[in-house]
Formats: C-alpha cells, structure tokens, sequence
C-alpha cells in the first residue's frame, strides 16, 4: 500500500469530488502494442489484436466510479500507461454517484460506458433496469463465484474488509477488543467507540448487518447503550481515531496504516468472531459509446496487472486468486479465507436493508 504520498487530505478531498463530468486522469501515454497485434501486459493476454483495435478506433473510456481518490488515480495512469487509452468520467461518493446515473439514464443520456462502484442494493438496481451488458474477461477462470453474477453482467474487483482499531495512547495493546463481542464491555467500562451510521454506504450497512446477524439484536442496543461517536465515513472516524477522540473504531485497514504511516499511536486486529467485508462491483454499461474501451478496461480491471495495482494502492483484498494479498506498512495481510470474512448475500443485503437501518437509527438514536 502506497497511499501515504497524498495522504488523508486526498480521501478527504475524495468526499467533495465534483459532479462535472471531466477527465479522470492525463491523456492516454500512446502505450500498448502496435496494430494487429494483441495487447498483454505481464505475459496475460487482456484483449485480442481485433478488440484492442477496435477500442483503439474508439480512443476513450468513460468511467463513472465511487473508487476513492488515490486508487482510482493510480488505476487511470496504469492503465493509460499499458494501453495508450485515454480515461474520462466521474469519480464521487456512491449515494451521489448512484443518483446521477438513474438521472442522465432516466433520460436516456448516460455517457458512462463503465460503473464501479458498491453496495448490493444501488448497483443491483442498476443491474435490474438492465444498465450492463454481458462481458466475460479473459481472467473470468481466476475470479471466485462469490465475486461475479451468475450471468455475466457484473464481477465484484475488490473486496473490503472492516475491522477493530484502537489508540495505543488510550487502551494498553494486552486490553484491546480482539473481537465484536468485545465492543460493547470496551465502551461500558467508559472507553469511546466510534463506528459510521448504518446509512453509510456499503460499510455501514454491512457492519451493522454483520452484527445483528452474528449477535442478535441485543448487541445493537448493547453498543448503543455506551453512546459511541457515529461517524458519516471511514475517514472522519479515522482521523478521530488518530486524534484521540475515539478509543476504538471500527475501522477499515488502509486508513489505519495511514494513521500509523503518519505517525499515529494507532494499531488493528482481525476479530476473532469474523470481519465483515464488501465489494466494489464493476460492469460494462449496455449502451455504451466505447463499447469496446469499456471491455477493454474491464478485462485490464480484472487482470493480474490491475489487480495488482488495486491491492497495492488501495489496500483491499484482489479477486484474482494468483494476486497477493496487500501489504500494509510492510506487512501482508492475512489471506482473505483467514479472516473469517463475512460477506453478506445479496437477498439478504436488499431485503433487509431499508427496514433494519429504519430499526437501527431507532435503536441508535441516529436521525438521518
């Protein structure tokens, strides 16, 4: 992981990215291999001589993607630099990202040929007014069934995993929370506890999913009953965190190595009862101008080489099983099967979804 060059300021500054539809990175680097040819980047053919050409023709690929900042600008100059292909588009938070594609798609004008973005519910609503077209990538054999829809309109390219972090300021290492269960004894005994709403895209909602699945819901009213600190995204709570004003957060592991990059008394712990995680999900759009730049960038998404830079920038887990794990501050982090990864079923992530955050807010004193 290599976020520490832009530092906090660049997630933050991702949470006010504007709407306007511009270039999402440099013109293309004039890469990628002469005509006639097929394009393979690390020995793995991404495209054919007869799809790159066409994609070549076409010059472009519109990207509308929740990714944050520093990840989505290292896959653009990579992928620019492998291809010679230039990327355009949209790069905001997954609410306001979700609602300008029903908007400009409502009106028959969605420019976007590629969307990536989170959460079961909007991108399978998306998935369900027929916005995607079928497209199998070259890397379909490496990829899980846990990370592809079963017909061949979408494949998940990373999954993120939420985990225990603390201030070694506030709470000895030997009386750290090692697990879910421990939160709510953690905040009794006076500790602050910060976790996001579970309004909150893909990370709250899935955490709170995860603990009502696990424990009931008696936990909810165990952990609210401490008061915690409930936070609109990961990266405020991380910066609290690292301040000192929460205690324990439940925390996603980039930000964490972060924190401690920059100096921050701040450690993490993979729980023992399980780490709930989600994925970015990724396809190519139906009606799409570059229809061929749009397979083209997908394949390379979800290619050693873009897994790659996914795990290396970004600090998630790649689907692509020949793809290592990520490193954080040196460190590799366990293989995705040994953390316990909880991640949710897509019924179960919808149907349940608007009524028990309705129930949570209620349980949590939260007004949206």
């Amino acid at each position: 992981m290599r976020r520490s060059s832009r530092g906090m300021a660049a997630l933050t500054a991702a949470l006010a990215a504007s709407l306007t539809l511009t270039a999402c990175g440099g013109a293309g680097s004039g890469g990628g291999p002469q005509t006639g040819e097929d394009l393979v980047v690390d020995g793995e053919t991404i495209a054919s001589a007869e799809l790159f050409d066409a994609a070549r023709e076409e010059g472009s690929v519109v990207v509308y993607t929740s990714l944050n900042e520093v990840t989505n600008g290292a896959l653009v100059e990579a992928f620019e630099k492998d291809t010679g292909l230039t990327v355009e588009g949209v790069r905001t938070p997954t609410g306001r990202l979700f609602e300008r594609i029903q908007s400009e798609a409502g009106a028959g004008a969605l420019p976007a040929d590629v969307v990536t973005m989170p959460d079961h519910s909007l991108f399978g609503s998306l998935v369900d007014k027929g916005t995607f077209a079928k497209h199998t990538v070259p890397s379909d054999g490496q990829i899980g069934a846990d990370f592809k829809s079963p017909d061949g309109t979408y494949y998940a390219i990373n999954s993120a995993p939420t985990v225990i972090a603390w201030n070694k300021e506030i709470i000895k290492d030997e009386q750290a929370p090692k697990s879910w269960a421990d939160l709510p004894k953690v905040g009794a005994a006076g500790k602050q506890i910060g976790i996001v709403h579970s309004s909150q895209g893909a990370g709250g909602w899935g955490l709170a999913l995860f603990m009502r699945e696990k424990f009931g819901v008696e936990y909810w009213q165990q952990l609210a009953d401490t008061k915690p600190s409930l936070e609109s995204s990961v990266g405020s709570l991380a910066e609290k965190l690292g301040r000192g004003e929460v205690a324990v957060a439940a925390a996603r592991p980039p930000e964490v190595g972060e924190l401690q990059e920059q100096g921050a008394p701040v450690d993490f712990v993979w729980p023992e009862d399980g780490t709930p995680t989600f994925n970015f999900f990724s396809g190519t759009v139906a009606k799409a101008k570059h229809p061929n730049a749009a397979k083209v960038y997908l394949n390379w998404v979800l290619s050693k080489r873009g897994q790659s830079v996914l795990a290396a920038e970004g600090g998630d887990y790649p689907v692509h099983n020949e793809v290592d794990p990520p490193v954080i501050n040196e460190k590799k982090v366990p293989p995705l099967d040994e953390i316990k990864p909880y991640l949710a079923k897509k019924q179960e992530w919808v149907e349940r979804r608007k009524p028990w955050i309705a129930e949570w807010n209620k349980v949590f004193g939260y007004r949206p």
